[in-house]
């Protein structure tokens, strides 16, 4: 009776997980500890050609502005870890908070007060490292120091903090959080966000074609 009481349990938690949209692969995985907010992250380790071939699916995806640096890194980073999940591959988030700039080609020098970044192992010698899949500021994954030094390259910035979190993270209000499935607010301004500035991405290019002419 208690062994079978046992497996309904196990079943209805299985249930449950299934029914929230939660996933686990069977590839490799390596944990990254993120010691500022004292999580321990879950991530896939995967190869460096499947790491440019995600990178290149990324970046050409017509339903994440890219492009658009003045705001919106977060609804980018979400979309990407949930294609990311479609391709059975678990990602992490990195966060840099403070005073950071980067150069643009539409908009030169934006000031950013917090930038996010899906993140993967990629296995590369005996050791596999910690790369970023950042389209809006590289052409190919980057290690993340690489990716970290470019958002605190000038002068002028300054670093808050910098940490990792699971990709079910939406803003920095969720670093401390203990997320174990992705929240369906988030999802909806996901959504919205990237409609949003996409258009305004369109627009901006729109008027400075006609201007040019």
């Amino acid at each position: 009776m208690i062994l079978r009481l046992s497996l309904v349990l196990a079943l209805q938690i299985g249930l449950v997980a299934v029914a929230q949209g939660s996933r686990s692969y069977p590839g490799p995985t390596q944990i990254l500890d993120s010691p500022d907010n004292g999580q321990h992250v879950t991530v896939s380790v995967i190869e460096p050609q499947e790491a440019r071939d995600l990178f290149a699916e990324l970046a050409a995806r017509s339903d994440i502005p890219h492009g658009f640096l003045l705001d919106g890194n977060y609804a980018r980073a979400h979309k990407m870890v949930r294609i990311l999940d479609d391709r059975g591959v678990t990602a992490a988030k990195a966060w840099v908070e403070g005073e950071l700039f980067v150069d643009s080609s539409r908009f030169g020098e934006v000031g950013l007060t917090y930038h996010v970044a899906p993140i993967v192992f990629v296995r590369e010698g005996k050791t596999p490292t910690v790369q970023v899949l950042d389209p809006s500021l590289f052409d190919r994954p980057v290690p993340y120091a690489t990716w970290k030094a470019k958002l605190l390259a000038k002068a002028k910035a300054k670093l808050t903090r910098a940490y990792f979190t699971t990709r079910f993270a939406y803003d920095p209000d969720d670093r401390m959080k203990a997320l174990a499935d992705y929240e369906e607010e988030p999802l909806r301004d996901m959504n919205s966000t990237n409609r949003d500035f996409d258009r305004k991405l369109f627009m901006f290019d729109r008027a400075t074609a006609l201007k040019s002419h």
